[in-house]
């Protein structure tokens, strides 16, 4: 007899894995954790509520998977501030560009709409793997150095994130606040990082 899927058996992703967690995702980011129903999930994916719960038994399962896939994910990104032979204008350039792309291909809006929600239900979801520098230990190294300017590195790092995420978060917004059209304001948002990445940089650097 065939198991049911479990996100612990297999790192292979079925066809109707994927359509599941699709219909997943845009459940949870339109009801939250807590308003989605299983029935939702099942009907936006095109399949039964028993079949949904042949590939993934709960609620909880569905989203811990996606939660931990979208958080290995970043952690790949964040592991930039790793010891390299790379200078730091480099590095923080390489991070904002792997950054920007992760927001957009990524599931963290319906994960940030339930830190806001409910900060004690993601308190308790499965805890990963920090990496062994992150941005502030990085760039507190380079003030004591004196690489870089006396700056408020959580600033910085609130500045960063602000910058590369709320352009993503509110994009309908911008497209109607610029009166760019489809075409040209993709071609926009393809050069922002670029922008972000030169001001950071600008605004650190010693003269």
């Amino acid at each position: 007899m065939v198991k049911p899927y479990s996100i612990t058996m297999s790192t292979e992703v079925t066809d109707t894995e994927k359509r599941i967690l699709e219909a997943a995702k845009k459940v949870f980011e339109l009801s939250g954790f807590s308003g989605a129903r299983m029935q939702q999930i099942a009907d936006e994916a095109g399949i039964s509520k028993a079949s949904l719960h042949y590939y993934f038994r709960s609620k909880e399962n569905l989203f811990d998977h996606i939660f931990n896939e979208t958080m290995d994910a970043f952690m790949v990104v964040v592991s930039t501030w790793e010891d390299t032979e790379e200078n730091w204008e480099t590095k923080l350039r390489n991070f904002i560009f792997e950054f920007f792309r992760f927001l957009e291909t990524n599931s963290l809006l319906f994960i940030l709409q339930e830190v806001s929600r409910n900060p004690e239900f993601m308190l308790n979801r499965k805890k990963k793997t920090k990496p062994k520098k992150s941005f502030i230990a990085y760039f507190e190294d380079l003030k004591l150095t004196g690489e870089i300017k006396k700056i408020n590195v959580p600033l910085m790092l609130v500045f960063m994130h602000s910058l590369c995420s709320y352009p993503l978060l509110n994009k309908n917004f911008f497209k109607i606040a610029t009166r760019l059209n489809d075409h040209d304001f993709e071609t926009f948002m393809q050069e922002y990082p670029g922008h972000v990445a030169d001001l950071l940089i600008n605004l650190i650097k010693k003269k």
